[in-house]
């Protein structure tokens, strides 16, 4: 386990708490009865409440609806909008075994706020580095806190040194937060958080300032590595405070793709702490893909899947001039074909081709991929045509748009 020079997560939020209230106080002052319609809009009168949900497998939310503190690094912080939405939605997935949708209700994490993000983000340092620094670069560094949970330089200053000696593994943290309603629904307890740390698979550096960007790729066995010390870290600070000593917490560690890839990465390893555990007793391995169908590493997981989509593809190209080759994105758990989405590509000529063409995918998904849920749009660069859903159970909706 990591053990650095940190402030316990305790004090670390009373302080940011503090230095909020100040700020509102001054604030108000400042801007007196010019703001007195904002600070009397009844925001306060609305009680916190749940939201109904007839689909199964899907949380139910708390609104008014409320961002996490830390919501805007997501975006800023992972390499693409595929590793962020996979990222997303596999947390809610770990989360189900723990936290039931039927039991639970879903809110965005509300304990870690924007600077304890960005400083768990940053580098721990050794006593002596700290002390070499000056005031500035402390504070430029989050220094003073010393909260970062990425690999100390230990006073390198070569790039291509840090590069392989001190990468930064770590690039976000996610927090989902599950209540308890009460029996009558008008309270919420807090009843556990799930905890993902997003993982780089590159190391992307310089070695002077304006010049080339240079790669290192990072083995996945060590990255899961410090990912897991990382968690370590984390729960230790969050036992710290009592108000989380006694709560269920579940981490997942997530090695992004890189960000040229249009394949998002994947959770690797996952752990449960039940409450008043101070330690992870063990981690369990997570055997999940996203692959392109096809394709080699589609094969290396299913020669069988891959094999029935290139048999797909076959038959489209024999019955239709304007199709081209369609793209499938597979999601793979245990090496079965999870979920599968497919775009279609066509070159518009009739109405009645793509009636047709629809009417034939529908009978090709039946036919090729069962028991899974797939997705299939049939569209050109900018419009629509078709829509084609099928669930586990072979229940296949068909839209045409007008």
């Amino acid at each position: 386990m990591m053990k650095k020079y940190i402030l316990p997560l305790l004090l670390m939020m009373s302080l940011l708490a503090a230095c909020s209230s100040e700020e509102a106080v001054q604030q108000n002052e400042d801007e007196g009865e010019r703001d007195q319609e904002v600070n009397t809009a009844p925001v306060e009168e609305q009680d916190e409440t749940v939201t109904s949900n007839d689909e199964a497998g899907y949380y139910r939310t708390v609104i008014p609806y409320e961002l996490s503190p830390s919501r805007g690094l997501t975006s800023s912080n992972m390499v693409s909008n595929y590793n962020i939405e996979a990222f997303e939605k596999g947390l809610f997935e770990l989360s189900k075994g723990s936290f039931s949708p039927d039991e639970y209700v879903f809110r965005e994490g509300q304990v870690f706020t924007e600077e304890m993000i960005r400083g768990y983000l940053g580098r721990s340092y050794t006593m002596e580095e700290i002390e070499g620094m000056s005031e500035e670069e402390k504070a430029q560094n989050n220094a003073f806190s010393n909260l970062g949970l990425n690999p100390s330089a230990e006073g390198e200053t070569d790039p291509e040194a840090i590069a392989q000696k001190a990468p930064l593994y770590l690039s976000h943290i996610l927090e989902q937060n599950y209540m308890i309603p009460s029996e009558d629904g008008e309270d919420l307890e807090f009843g556990g958080m799930t905890i993902g740390l997003a993982m780089n698979s590159e190391y992307h550096y310089q070695k002077e300032q304006y010049g080339p960007t240079f790669t290192r790729e990072l083995d996945a066995e060590t990255v899961r590595q410090e990912g897991e010390q990382m968690a370590e870290e984390i729960l230790e600070r969050l036992r710290a405070n009592e108000d989380y000593k006694d709560m269920k917490i579940v981490f997942g560690i997530f090695i992004q793709s890189t960000d040229t890839s249009i394949t998002p990465g994947n959770f690797v390893s996952t752990a449960v702490v039940e409450g008043g555990a101070d330690e992870i007793s063990s981690f369990e391995e997570v055997n999940e893909n996203y692959v392109l169908l096809p394709s080699s590493d589609a094969s290396a997981v299913s020669e069988e899947i891959n094999s029935e989509y290139q048999n797909f593809n076959r038959k489209l190209e024999s019955y239709f001039d304007s199709f081209t080759t369609s793209i499938g994105h597979g999601y793979f758990v245990d090496g079965a074909l999870e979920q599968l989405t497919i775009e279609i590509p066509v070159e518009y000529s009739s109405r009645g081709e793509i009636i047709g063409l629809t009417q034939y995918v529908r009978g090709l998904v039946a036919e090729h991929f069962r028991s899974t849920e797939v997705e299939v749009s049939i569209k050109d660069k900018n419009q629509s045509y078709a829509l084609i859903t099928k669930d586990e159970e072979e229940n296949i909706n068909v839209h045409i748009y007008e």
